[in-house]
Formats: structure tokens, C-alpha cells, sequence
């Protein structure tokens, strides 16, 4: 978001074209926080920032009536005569083709047997890369059965850093490698049979900062000292095809107790300590499951991408 809001290329400028039509237009600052409906030449139908499902539904109702009001000239982008779009350094370029690609779930999980005194359980979604070197590190160099086999310091330490992170309600920022007290992940091959290799799943992370920065998003810019942490336990299976290269399953879970919050996720009314999960599974290849990792500027994989602005934490 921050590379949208402040970025150079094109995507970024209609981006901020379509924004600036919308419900922050005209405002001072970066932040276009929202979600928009435009056309592809960037004429805005509606736009709010709210995350009730009613509010949002409705705003979609009306740029839809408005979409089918305009004229067909005015829906469409027929073309890109002057090549805008060709030199888009956008992460999905980096997109893992042979590799290993999870859909991210992470999500409020029960505090008590009361119903009545629960939270509603807030979720939200993300993407894991690996690239195929990487993916095939999660295996022994030769598999046999019985073998343990601890996943690179080095791919833990991202998939905890980027992944095990608390934005269930909203925006975070990811850990640093000073934050790290634990993390590990050994993969036991519990089976090899016609080039398929079976793997059960088993680690733990620990991650915890303090220092001083604001917990209540726009409304509050003053720092104050916080702390904040997960601690969890990882399980899950695998199987991976040594033919074909690549898993044809992947599920695991890092359940744990999340506490402290930033300044947009949302937790300045719920600090906790308080359970959370995140959960692990193997993506397809369709085009709305090839968004970037929401901190892939943080994998090192030289994307020439806008890291988080310290301002938007």
C-alpha cells in the first residue's frame, strides 16, 4: 500500500489518480486507506473505508449502477498505445512459477467456552512464497524414511519474520531478525513411495519487541512504549512429488498467544495476551492468487520494491 500511495511508476499514478476522486481526496498526507471500484482508465465509481460488509456491499451496489450507466468508451481501456504499463516493477513479476506458493490465514481464535463473552473472531489472508530451490529445501537431500530434517535457519526465519505476525485486524509491519528468540521447523519424512515423499511438520517461534511507537492508528501519533509478541507451536504435513519437483500438498498451523499491538492493527482496545492462529495451505495458479506477499519487500529477493515507510507503522 505504501508503494501505491508514494511510488513513481504507473500503477502508482493512476493509483493516486483514482484515490484522489475518492472519500480522501484533497486530504493532506499519504494514506488513501480504502477500497475503491474504477474503471481501467481510472474514472472512480465509489469508494469507502469501512470494514462493515453491509457498508461495503452497498458502495459496490452503486458503482455498479454506475458502471452500467456509462457509455462503453468510458468502461473500457481498450489499449495502451503509449506503452505506460510495460516497465511495472511491481513484486508479482517476481512470482514463483515452479515453487512453492501458500495461501496465509491468520485469525482471532476462542478465549473461553462463553460464547457471550467472545469477540467477533476477525481473519484476514496473505501469501507465502518459496522459490523452487527454496521449496525443495524443506526435504533431505536424499529422503528416507524416518529421517529428520530442520528447514535453513534462513527460510524459518522469513516464513516467521513475514508471516507470523499479528495483522488479523489490519495493518502491521514485520519482524526483525533482533526480534527473533525462537524458531524452528523439522520435517520428518514419514514416507516415501513412487517418487512421493511424505513429511510431518513440527516447530515453534517465539518473537517479541518493545519500544515506543503509537497503537491507535490515525487518531494518535504520539509514541508510547509498548511491547508486543508471538508465541507459538507449528504442526502440519506435506507431501512432495521428487518427479514433477514440486508439493502437491502442504497444510500446517502456528497456533500460539499473540499480545501488544502497532499502529493499524487494531489492537489498542484488545492488547491481549490472547490466542491466534495462522494457517498454512497450498494456492492455486489463478490470477487472483498471484498477489505478493504483503511484506515481500522484506524477503530479499533484490524486487527493487519500497520497503514500509516507518511512518505507516
Amino acid at each position: 500500500m505504501y508503494r501505491l500511495q508514494s511510488g513513481t511508476d504507473e500503477d502508482c499514478l493512476l493509483f493516486r489518480k483514482i484515490a484522489e476522486q475518492g472519500h480522501f481526496g484533497g486530504r493532506p498526507g499519504h494514506s488513501r486507506q480504502g477500497t475503491y471500484a474504477a474503471t481501467p482508465g481510472g474514472l472512480l465509481l465509489a469508494s469507502l473505508n469501512s470494514n462493515d460488509p453491509a457498508r461495503v456491499a452497498e458502495m459496490l451496489d452503486r458503482a455498479r449502477e454506475r458502471w452500467d450507466a456509462l457509455p462503453r468508451a468510458e468502461r473500457l481501456l481498450d489499449a495502451d498505445p503509449e506503452g505506460l504499463f510495460a516497465g511495472l516493477r511491481r513484486a508479482e513479476r517476481f512470482y514463483p512459477e515452479d515453487g512453492l506458493v501458500l495461501h496465509v490465514y491468520s485469525r482471532d481464535l476462542p478465549r473461553s467456552s462463553d460464547a457471550d463473552e467472545e469477540p467477533s473472531r476477525s481473519w484476514n489472508q496473505d501469501y507465502a512464497w518459496f522459490m523452487k530451490a527454496e521449496a525443495r529445501r524443506f526435504l533431505p537431500d536424499a529422503p528416507r524414511v524416518g529421517q529428520y530434517h530442520d528447514l535453513p535457519t534462513a527460510l524459518v526465519s522469513r516464513l516467521v519474520r513475514c508471516h507470523l505476525v499479528d495483522y488479523v485486524r489490519g495493518e502491521t509491519w514485520p519482524w526483525d531478525e533482533k526480534d527473533i528468540e525462537t524458531a524452528r521447523l523439522t520435517c520428518h519424512v514419514t514416507g516415501v513411495a513412487d517418487g512421493v515423499v511424505s513429511l510431518r511438520l513440527e516447530g515453534e517461534s517465539r518473537t517479541s519487541a518493545e519500544g515506543a511507537w503509537s497503537v491507535r492508528g490515525a487518531a494518535d501519533s504520539t509514541p508510547t512504549l509498548q511491547a508486543r509478541g508471538f508465541d507459538a507451536r507449528l504442526e502440519g504435513s506435506a507431501r512432495y512429488d521428487l518427479t514433477r519437483e514440486i508439493f502437491t500438498a502442504f497444510h500446517a498451523v502456528a497456533v500460539g498467544t499473540r499480545w501488544g499491538g502497532t499502529r493499524y492493527n487494531v489492537r489498542h482496545d484488545d492488547p491481549g495476551p490472547a490466542p491466534m492462529g495462522v494457517a498454512f495451505t497450498l494456492a492455486g495458479r489463478g490470477p487472483s492468487e498471484r498477489v505478493a506477499p504483503a511484506f515481500f519487500s522484506a524477503y530479499d529477493w533484490e524486487a527493487g520494491t519500497t520497503a514500509a515507510s516507518p511512518s505507516s507503522r
